[in-house]
Formats: structure tokens, C-alpha cells, sequence
């Protein structure tokens, strides 16, 4: 039952970071002008440019995930894969925030006002990290529950 509850939010978290590609993380509007910054990146504002690759490291987290579900019976594995998973999600959720002010500091400089609207993508991004954690939390009562009966023999 466990490792069906453990596939699920793998499979969750696979998908709201797959999703990512369709929603931008954020919405600049200065005056007329709207920038967006999605997985891809922005465009160059005034010279300035994400350099942190999204396009890459978000799909292959989402893709680690998905190999984490057929890890199963190497439990060990499984809790590293999604620890290391956790931390990378960390990482980027950093540098897309880094990114946002970044961008925003940058609009601001020209002395017009900059509307900022916070895209879906970002909150997917946010959304998988709960997702990880009960993976993590339903593995470690997998492997309890294991030891426990191993204990009865």
C-alpha cells in the first residue's frame, strides 16, 4: 500500500515539473513592454541574461524522479535519489528567485514602474517539493515496516 502512496507523489512531482515548460515562472510589465521568464530563460533585458540552463536541469530532475518509482525494491537508493532530488529543487528554486529580483532590478534602473506577476510555472516548481518530501517520508515507512517484519522471522 505504502509503495503505491510512494509512486503517487513521485509521479506527482514528475508532472508539476514537466508542466513547467508550459508556464512562465514570471511576468514583467514596464509600461507597454511584458518580459517573461520562463524555463527558457528571458530575453536580454538591458544586459542582462539568465545563465542558470532551467531547460535542462528541471527535466532532468523530473526524469530522476520518474526512475526513482522503479527503484523500489532498493529502498536505500530511492531515499538518496529523492534527498538529492529535494536539494536540487532547493537549488533552483533559489536561482529562479535569484533570477526574478535580478530581472526586476534591472527593469527598475530605467525609472518606470514594473509590475511583477508571478507565473504557474513558478508555483509548480514550488508544488513539487511537498510531493518529494512525502515520497521520502512514505519510503522511510516502507523500510520500516520492511525491517519490522524481518525482525518477526
Amino acid at each position: 500500500m505504502i509503495q503505491r502512496i510512494q509512486t503517487v507523489y513521485l509521479l506527482l512531482s514528475s508532472i508539476c515539473l514537466w508542466l513547467t515548460f508550459f508556464f512562465d515562472f514570471s511576468i514583467y510589465t514596464v509600461g507597454e513592454q511584458t518580459v517573461p521568464f520562463n524555463l527558457f530563460g528571458f530575453e536580454n533585458v538591458q544586459g542582462s541574461m539568465s545563465w542558470f540552463p532551467y531547460s535542462i536541469v528541471i527535466p532532468i530532475i523530473a526524469s530522476i524522479s520518474v526512475i526513482s518509482i522503479f527503484q523500489f525494491k532498493k529502498r536505500t537508493n530511492q531515499l538518496f535519489i529523492g534527498r538529492v532530488m529535494y536539494l536540487l529543487l532547493l537549488l533552483i528554486l533559489g536561482f529562479i528567485f535569484y533570477d526574478t529580483s535580478n530581472i526586476f532590478a534591472v527593469l527598475k534602473v530605467g525609472g518606470q514602474s514594473v509590475i511583477i506577476q508571478y507565473g504557474i510555472g513558478l508555483f509548480l516548481t514550488v508544488a513539487s517539493l511537498p510531493f518529494v518530501f512525502l515520497a521520502n517520508r512514505a519510503i522511510k515507512k516502507d523500510e520500516k515496516l520492511v525491517r519490522e517484519a524481518d525482525r518477526l522471522r
